[in-house]
């Protein structure tokens, strides 16, 4: 029982410690990156300082979209496998006539389930034409890709 409490809640716990302690390390870098700058801008001649502070903080804002794009695309992923738990019995439904599959599954995307049906020769006319609206949106085989991705995970 401890150990699957442990299981459970290992990554709240995760999240609350590195909150905890990145908060700090975040304000403490920021400080610490923009005195490093200024000390770098004033052992320069002033037209290279201003070009090497413009450079610095551009380089900088970019490595903060970097990371902006990574929690985006890893949102996005977690709202599929929200939509797989919530919505996954009616999807399989609609593309397959199996049960038992990976629809409902809160570790698996909808598309890599729906893959799996593909791979295996399951779908339905209806999830056929699924499957070819998520390949025209997110890029050819996108169902049987991300099913094999998963595969390759494991």
């Amino acid at each position: 029982m401890i150990a699957i409490l442990k299981k459970e809640f290992t990554p709240l716990f995760l999240l609350i410690g590195s909150i905890l302690a990145f908060s700090f390390v975040i304000a403490l870098g920021i400080i610490y990156t923009t005195g490093k700058c200024i000390y770098e801008c004033l052992t320069l001649k002033p037209i290279k300082a201003i070009k090497h502070f413009v450079i610095f903080w551009l380089r900088f804002a970019y490595q903060i979209w970097n990371v902006l794009k990574y929690t985006k695309l890893h949102l996005a992923i977690t709202n599929d496998l929200l939509a797989n738990v919530a919505g996954g019995e009616m999807i399989e439904d609609c593309v397959t006539t199996r049960e038992d599959t990976w629809f409902g599954k809160g570790t698996h995307t909808i598309s890599a389930a729906t893959g799996k049906e593909e791979k295996e020769g399951f779908l339905i006319p209806f999830g056929k034409k699924f499957t070819f609206m998520l390949s025209k949106v997110l890029g050819q085989g996108h169902s049987v890709n991300a099913y094999m991705d998963e595969l390759l995970e494991r």
